[in-house]
């Protein structure tokens, strides 16, 4: 065996062992234990789950106070809906797709530093720590398993074409709102295209009109 054959041979080994161990997440479900913490220091726990089939993401986050918000994002047509029950009335307002990806912008060319392995296992999953590191300098800790990636860029904001799955984060947003995100399941597995279908008893808005409604 010469030189060459010998590097193709290890060259196609590597690729294979790549595209086996990180694979896209292109259908099944994904939950989070959520701890909120508000601004004035008040506490709240849920739940946040993602369903992902193809295209197709439904976010869907439940807290203990009773809040509930549901967003339905169709990549493939481009739609965006957030499911919304505003004093007993029922609502599905649609969003903007150009907004929600130019919201990620801010997160975007992030690098990730201090990478370690330490044996942490989360969801059954081993997890990498590091430090996900943005353009205006922020550097939060994150956990993350490298068999996983999202399929669609937009199914974690603060992650755009992720080339890993966040197992646990948490953030700080402009409101002084907290959040704090760990996994507690990924089940890849076959989705029924109900569950991102628009429930018959919620009133469609257009983007235009909630924007009207929102001032």
């Amino acid at each position: 065996m010469n030189c060459k054959t010998y590097l193709l041979i290890l060259l196609i080994f590597a690729t294979g062992i790549t595209s086996h161990a990180q694979k896209p997440f292109t259908e099944g479900t994904v939950m989070y234990k959520v701890t909120l913490e508000s601004a004035d220091h008040k506490i709240f726990k849920g739940t946040y789950t993602f369903i992902i089939k193809g295209s197709q993401v439904r976010k869907e986050i439940k807290l203990n106070n009773g809040y509930q918000d549901i967003v339905l994002i169709n990549c493939g047509a481009n739609k965006v809906y957030s499911l919304q029950n505003r004093n007993g009335k029922k609502y599905a307002i649609e969003l903007s797709m150009p907004d929600m990806l130019k919201a990620q912008d801010k997160f975007r060319d992030y690098t990730i530093k201090n990478e370690t392995i330490n044996g942490k296992k989360l969801a059954g999953q081993t997890v990498f720590k590091g430090n996900i590191t943005y353009k205006n300098g922020t550097a939060p800790e994150i956990y993350y398993t490298k068999d996983w990636y999202p399929s669609q860029p937009v199914t974690f904001e603060r992650f755009p074409d992720a080339k890993f799955f966040p197992m646990y984060f948490s953030y700080t947003d402009e409101h002084g709102i907290s959040m704090e995100f760990e996994i507690e399941q990924i089940d890849p597995g076959p989705i029924e295209n109900a569950e991102f279908r628009i429930p018959a008893d919620y009133k469609m808005i257009s983007n235009k009109e909630y924007k009207e409604f929102s001032q």
